[in-house]
């Protein structure tokens, strides 16, 4: 299993206990007065039957609190997430943080700053360097590049899954669309690994049935669920962080409540993914400080439930380049959400608010996480590391600490070293060509290509997984979702891949 970052620290909090009590009981006020919409059949009757209040005819759903603080006691505080090599299994909960690989739909080409689809080759080139980087601890192969050449909409997250597996032996997230995580369970299932499900929330307070339904199908796998409320301040929620919490806690409660009626202990992690709006443009900002703020209130307000925490703020940036703004947005709203308490963190690779993204920046957002990480880690307090004896015997100046075995042991393993950063003095930066990281990070992913081999399936998984494919595809052609002409691409697109 992997280690990921363990927290010495008291999480950072910015609400009182008075202030987390009011925004729970506001919460509680909206689910037993409004309630939420769930346009779910099988769903309404089993929350009739459990105590709520349903118009079967509105589709609406008013939920006592006793019984959802019931069901937010149920939610286990931790569960597993199975990778194909044990040796990389993530245990979410508790005082660990794990790095999850971005998102962004589009390759960025770094000289000319276009955004276009990218290839499967491109795609398979990403996952080999995720795979290298030692923070990112879940692969997401379904939620980078979702505009593929050669694929049609309807497969992209199964062939971003199938591409994930065959080139990574880290644990998978994954997400839901038309009936896509049925092939996704049962390829899981197969291969005796699990997925993590991302599951969105309409804001305000509305669950679609495709939404309710993937509930339904990985809940009753036994795999954990992502409940992601999306109220953007200002446009699906209140423009205040007060209502944002209010709101968005309900619209998460509701959802554990029908996780656990599904089946009682199901695991679910809380992730807050709405979007800040800009309010002239009227599109998302996430690289903000309000945004990191609303994490930070998100995470303290579940910890006190011991539910996992997953958090995003600064995964994406509003930057359209890997420039200075990207760096900040990213760094600064990630180490707040960090330093909030959570499990794990949507970061590497994706910027321009998911429009784009790129393994170079991944690269560069591996060693953010591993500087983040070592400060949450914090520094051991023992007889050894006080060095008090040693201080006594190098004494004053002349003295030097540069030529003892304390030092030597000590200066490594209490610092971060990136691995994509001009760490040089200035004469030999000037010396080696004045290289700086962009150019750095470029030349490591050359590197890993070039070096970096994926443990690869066996045969018979790589048959489970082409048997999976094979049924997903011929399903979404009966259906109608992949025209002949789509068909007639795609099967050229995957006739040229390397066998």
């Amino acid at each position: 299993m992997l280690k990921g970052f363990m927290r010495k620290t008291k999480p950072l909090e910015l609400l009182t206990e008075d202030q987390l009590e009011a925004i729970h009981r506001g919460a509680m006020a909206v689910l037993e007065t409004t309630g939420v919409e769930v346009q779910h059949n099988k769903a309404l009757k089993l929350l009739a039957g459990n105590g709520c209040k349903v118009d079967f005819e509105e589709k609406r759903v008013r939920m006592p609190a006793g019984l959802v603080e019931d069901c937010l006691r149920r939610c286990p505080s931790g569960y597993t997430i199975k990778a194909r090599d044990p040796k990389y299994d993530v245990r979410i909960g508790g005082n660990t943080l794990y790095f999850v690989q971005g998102m962004g739909m589009r390759y960025v080409d770094l000289d000319t700053g276009e955004f276009r689809a990218a290839t499967l080759e491109e795609k398979r080139e990403a996952m080999i360097v995720g795979d290298a980087l030692e923070n990112i601890h879940v692969a997401d192969g379904c939620f980078f590049y979702m505009d593929l050449v050669g694929v049609p909409p309807a497969m992209v997250l199964l062939e971003g899954l199938a591409c994930g597996l065959r080139n990574s032996v880290k644990a998978e997230h994954f997400g839901y669309q038309r009936d896509c995580e049925v092939f996704a369970i049962k390829m899981a299932q197969e291969l005796g690994i699990s997925i993590d499900a991302e599951i969105d929330i309409a804001s305000p307070l509305t669950f679609y049935s495709e939404a309710v339904e993937a509930i339904y199908r990985f809940a009753e796998a036994g795999f954990g669920v992502h409940a992601c409320p999306s109220a953007s301040p200002g446009a699906t929620g209140p423009a205040t962080i007060a209502g944002t919490l209010i709101s968005q806690h309900a619209e998460t409660a509701a959802f554990i409540v029908i996780a656990q009626l599904i089946k009682p202990g199901a695991p679910v992690i809380v992730e807050y993914s709405g979007p800040i709006l800009h309010m002239k443009g009227g599109h998302p900002i996430t690289g903000t400080t309000h945004n990191a703020m609303v994490n930070l209130a998100y995470a303290q307000l579940y910890r006190k439930w011991g539910i996992p925490i997953g958090t995003v703020s600064g995964f994406s940036c509003n930057s359209k380049k890997i420039d200075f703004q990207c760096s900040y947005e990213k760094a600064l709203a990630t180490l707040m959400s960090c330093l909030g308490g959570s499990n794990l963190h949507v970061l590497q690779g994706g910027l321009a608010e998911e429009l784009a993204f790129s393994p170079v920046l991944s690269i560069l957002d591996d060693d953010m996480a591993g500087w983040i990480g070592h400060a949450i880690e914090g520094f051991e307090i023992t007889d050894e590391t006080m060095a008090i004896d040693l201080i006594n015997e190098v004494g004053v100046i002349p003295g030097t600490f540069m030529d003892k075995e304390h030092t030597r042991k000590w200066w490594v393993k209490e610092r971060f070293i990136p691995k994509a950063a001009d760490m040089e003095a200035y004469p030999e930066w000037i010396k080696k060509g004045k290289v700086d990281a962009l150019t750095l990070a470029k030349k490591r992913m050359e590197e890993i290509l070039a070096t970096h081999k994926p443990k690869p399936l066996t045969p018979r998984e790589e048959q489970v997984i082409e048997d999976v494919m094979k049924e997903a595809r011929e399903y979404y052609k009966r259906k109608g979702l992949i025209s002949d002409e789509e068909w007639a691409i795609y099967m050229k697109t995957l006739a040229s891949l390397p066998s």
